[in-house]
């Protein structure tokens, strides 16, 4: 492998090293849209970052496989197939096949699997089925709660003490023994005729899904599990409770990667605000190459702003202008990248990254050696395409 790549991680809070379980393999989970409209420039931000990930990760000779799960069972994803009459189960599906359209359209083309949750809700009950029987789980009428007291780790990823999980009460009801616990089983019917467990017809609880889709696929322990930060808690807690629960391995997973959120005027971005801006409506006016080179240039742990899309253009046509003199062969590897590497390594710093190639294009042109100009441009041309933005298209 090329260098040692450290990424911070949410559960330790520090930078570390890059350790996969089972080298050159690489095992990367990321959650996925619940695809009740389509896709925004929040998620979009988020998955260009694992799609670069991904690449550049290859790019140091791993053997990368990634997952991601469509959620297609939700109450939201009811209520808006009903607004335009269609059955909830083909709403879904139509949204994800746009969902996909708009991966493409961005040039994430990395992840190697998806996995729509509706064809694991038996694994789901099966293994709603063994946390109770583990006595990580309890009945409560026709729901199954999991009993967050007897997971002594809970709150650990948040790195929230008990005082401070007293007062995030989750899904409250009188069905609970206790304020965090969370749904496994309800017995509320999102889809008609569907689906029968033991505790009823019903459906599954959010949580358990990713957890029925990545134990199967990816096995008890994996190597990154990724997604944007606001999942923390109490998703990604939920997941571990359950993993960790259900086949005594810890920890579930070896790094976990987080992104920041993408704001909007100051405001965070998001269906719930209703100040979304579309993937497909953004295409229209600016390219695929353009929204990748203007999320890398913020630091995938800090949080975006759409303001700085002018700024980060004229850029991008500054350094294409620097690029358009200067050609690669197909399949021409050219010099190596050690300083490229060495700011990715760094957590994955591709604005530092960005700033050495625009300074290595600059030096490309103001030396009078022909072939070291032409060294130096292949560089940071092939560096750049690593990340999936080209600098020898028109902008």
């Amino acid at each position: 492998m090329k260098g040692k790549l450290a990424l911070y991680d949410t559960m330790s809070g520090k930078k570390e090293v890059f350790r996969p379980r089972n080298p050159p393999r690489v095992s990367m989970f990321v959650c996925g849209p619940t695809v009740q409209s389509r896709m925004h420039l929040g998620h979009a931000r988020t998955y260009i970052f694992y799609d670069c990930l991904a690449r550049y990760l290859q790019h140091l000779g791993y053997d990368v496989f990634y997952l991601m799960n469509i959620t297609d069972i939700d109450e939201t994803i009811t209520r808006a197939a009903a607004k335009v009459r269609e059955a909830p189960l083909e709403y879904a599906a139509r949204m994800s096949a746009t969902f996909l359209a708009d991966l493409r359209s961005l040039k994430i083309n990395e992840v190697d699997r998806f996995e729509p949750v509706s064809s694991h809700v038996d694994e789901t009950i099966r293994q709603v089925s063994s946390l109770v029987s583990k006595g990580f789980a309890y009945e409560s009428g026709s729901w199954v709660y999991f009993d967050t007291t007897r997971f002594p780790r809970w709150g650990r990823l948040s790195h929230q003490s008990k005082q401070d999980l007293a007062l995030r009460p989750l899904e409250l009801s009188p069905e609970k023994r206790n304020l965090n616990d969370f749904a496994l089983w309800r017995p509320e019917t999102l889809i008609e005729g569907r689906w029968k467990s033991k505790w009823g017809q019903g459906s599954p609880g959010w949580h358990i899904q990713d957890t029925a889709v990545t134990i199967p696929i990816l096995g008890a322990q994996y190597d990154i599990h990724g997604g944007a930060f606001e999942l923390v808690y109490p998703h990604h807690e939920a997941e571990i409770a359950q993993g960790e629960s259900l086949t005594g391995v810890r920890p579930l997973v070896r790094h976990w990667v987080h992104t920041n959120l993408l704001n909007m005027e100051g405001q965070k971005m998001s269906k719930s605000l209703g100040n979304v801006v579309t993937v497909r409506d953004v295409l229209r006016s600016c390219s695929a190459d353009l929204l990748r080179f203007y999320f890398l240039s913020t630091h995938y742990r800090k949080e975006s702003d759409l303001t700085g899309v002018g700024a980060a253009s004229a850029r991008l046509v500054r350094i294409r202008g620097m690029a358009s003199h200067f050609r690669l062969e197909d399949g021409e590897e050219g010099a190596p990248l050690p300083t490229f590497e060495r700011c990715l390594n760094d957590d994955f710093d591709a604005p530092r990254a960005i700033d050495w190639a625009e300074r290595t294009l600059k030096s490309a042109q103001r030396t009078g050696d022909r072939d070291n100009a032409w060294g130096l441009a292949s560089t940071a041309i092939r560096a750049m395409k690593i990340l999936g933005v080209d600098l020898l298209e028109k902008s």
